[in-house]
């Protein structure tokens, strides 16, 4: 029996607060001067063979369809001066599903572009040790739906969302949360991602990070293009970063899907680059 996992509440609840009074790999509230910025390139390679409950919010998941995803992705920031910069997620993968059928195995694959995003970033408050911004991302439909496993949502989204970042001796905390809507009107999304970041040595940084997304739906039927979408989940990492030079930073994460709703549970590992110019 799937359990339901009744902290949802408490971690929504907890990480808006922390927004509102402090603050993922993506947020950047640090502007960097016109010329200079940070670019990640990465390879992610996911598997999960286990579900999450449709019906409920939960730790507990079972047997189902299996997924693989191999995916090269690059985030990253470019400042523009004036204390803009321009921030970017774009992705590419190869995604695998399979399935049982009438007792037959079903296997499909896809590759290609993913969706893909791009936004304006300005900042509010840009100190050494605190720093706010708030950025308007929008989110193109790029990766095709058809044949499936789809590999983007099919509809144009915006994601409005506010950053804040702390640092205190060798620890440094971001934060990242705001709304992703759907302009087809067919799902909204509540995001946030905050990561923290520890020191022991001036060239190391042990991290970690939580992922977590609400589902806010309608009153009525969503689109099939949506339903890739409709989920809620919550997701936990650990990695170090390496300082090789000043420009270079190797880093590698772990990740898994502790809880969620409608959506695979799996674990990804993470090998990438900064790249400080």
């Amino acid at each position: 029996m799937t359990r339901v996992w009744r902290g949802a509440p408490f971690i929504a609840a907890m990480t808006l607060a922390t927004s509102l009074i402090s603050g993922a790999t993506l947020a950047d509230p640090w502007i960097p001067a016109a010329g200079d910025g940070v670019a990640k390139p990465m390879i992610r390679s996911f598997r999960a063979d286990d579900v999450f409950s449709p019906g409920s919010f939960g730790t507990g998941a079972q047997p189902g369809s299996s997924q693989e995803l191999t995916q090269f992705r690059v985030t990253g920031t470019q400042g523009l001066g004036h204390r803009f910069s321009l921030e970017y997620d774009l992705r590419a993968g190869w995604l695998r599903s399979s399935r049982v059928r009438h007792n037959q195995p079903v296997t499909a694959s896809h590759s290609g572009l993913q969706d893909q995003e791009i936004g304006l970033n300005y900042g509010l408050a840009q100190r050494p040790n605190f720093a706010v911004s708030v950025t308007f991302n929008v989110i193109a439909p790029v990766g095709a739906t058809n044949p499936p496993p789809a590999l983007g949502s099919g509809v144009w989204a915006v994601e409005p969302d506010y950053q804040v970042g702390l640092v205190r001796g060798p620890v440094a905390l971001t934060l990242q949360a705001g709304p992703r809507i759907f302009l087809d009107g067919g799902a909204a999304q509540l995001r946030a991602n905050l990561d923290i970041s520890i020191r022991p040595r001036p060239r190391l940084a042990l991290t970690g990070s939580a992922f977590f997304v609400r589902t806010i739906q309608q009153g009525r039927v969503v689109p099939v293009v949506d339903q890739g979408e409709i989920y809620n989940l919550l997701r936990l990492g650990v990695g170090a970063e390496y300082q090789l030079t000043s420009r270079f930073r190797p880093f590698v994460a772990y990740q898994v899907d502790v809880a969620g709703k409608a959506i695979h549970a799996g674990r990804r590992i993470v090998f990438g680059v900064a790249i400080h110019y």
